[in-house]
């Protein structure tokens, strides 16, 4: 069947509708996604002019897109290839740190994982309930994996629980220079502040030589539909040999983000698309720049660059 005549994927309706990851080589990591996570290719297409400026890659209009289904047959990762893309562990730069997926079972997955998979740190409780089991992994891509499994409610999160072996993403994890700059972003995007804490990271405790118990500034803002965004405040080693990798957030001109190329583009974990029922005023004070917006049939699409350097698409209805 052509793709003019594919009927196109399914998406879910709320929350975290999809991710977008970038991919040095789409066809390598489809297949890792596929034998090792049992998501499916649910559509492959050129990378659209339009929403290639929503997402700040306007010089990858054209670009190799695929579509990953979960088993309940929703579209939840989007994967656009780069060839050029920069290869940097997420920790070792701001913006998106990680995406948490709900899975049924983290033991088993896990479990299961081989290369180009890496498990940095094997299952275990979190410190914020027992009720949650998370694994974080390292994918094909360089993206972050909080691999997490909730047997149970944890006041005064609302968060989603699942069977299926790979579910959804239904939490953003962020790096940022301050948390309380990002932490008021993110609030203008929720309407409300969400909760600030401290909290140890021992994934991040790993990667910078630091004591497993060294704490970070952590704050969470509710999203509609189950989901949320993990603002973590993190502190870049200064001697890690990452100038660079710095350099390339903080130069960012965010009014001509959509003309960013390979240079300063990472692989890994790129966006999150929100539905919104309406966009909320006084983004642009809050922190947010707006690098796109355009209607796409009955929705309107919005890009966003957070002040760490986030991005995130809005899909909000007309």
């Amino acid at each position: 069947m052509s793709a003019a005549a594919s009927p196109g994927p399914t998406f879910r309706r709320e929350g975290i509708l999809h991710v977008t990851l970038i991919a040095p080589d789409l066809d390598a990591v489809c297949a890792a996604y596929r034998e090792q996570l049992g998501l499916a290719v649910a559509a492959r297409h050129p990378l659209d002019s339009e929403l290639a400026q929503v997402l700040g890659l306007a010089d990858l209009a054209g670009a190799p897109v695929a579509w990953l289904a979960n088993p309940a047959g929703e579209a939840v990762v989007r994967m656009v290839e780069d060839p050029q893309a920069r290869q940097l562990e997420p920790m070792f730069r701001h913006g998106w740190l990680s995406l948490e997926v709900l899975v049924a079972d983290v033991d088993a997955l896990v479990a299961d994982l081989r290369p180009p998979f890496r498990v940095l740190r094997p299952p275990a409780d979190l410190e914020l309930s027992p009720a949650i089991r998370a694994s974080q992994v390292l994918g094909p891509c360089g993206e972050m994996l909080y691999l997490t499994s909730i047997k149970a409610a944890v006041p005064p999160f609302d968060l989603p629980m699942s069977d299926e072996r790979f579910s959804h993403s239904f939490i953003g994890v962020m790096s940022t220079p301050d948390r309380d700059a990002s932490q008021a972003a993110w609030a203008a995007l929720a309407g409300h502040p969400g909760w600030a804490f401290e909290t140890k990271i021992t994934v991040l405790n790993d990667a910078f030589g630091k004591d497993l118990g060294d704490r970070y500034p952590v704050a969470v803002v509710a999203l509609p539909g189950q989901c949320m965004v993990e603002i973590d405040e993190v502190k870049l080693p200064d001697d890690s040999g990452l100038e660079a990798a710095r350099e390339a957030i903080a130069d960012i001109d965010v009014l001509s983000f959509d003309s960013m190329d390979a240079k300063r583009r990472f692989a890994g974990q790129h966006s999150i698309a929100l539905r919104l029922a309406a966009l909320p005023e006084g983004l642009a004070s809050a922190g947010w720049n707006l690098i796109g917006d355009v209607q796409l049939g009955v929705a309107r699409h919005v890009g966003l660059v957070g002040p760490a350097g986030e991005h995130v698409q809005l899909i909000v209805d007309c």
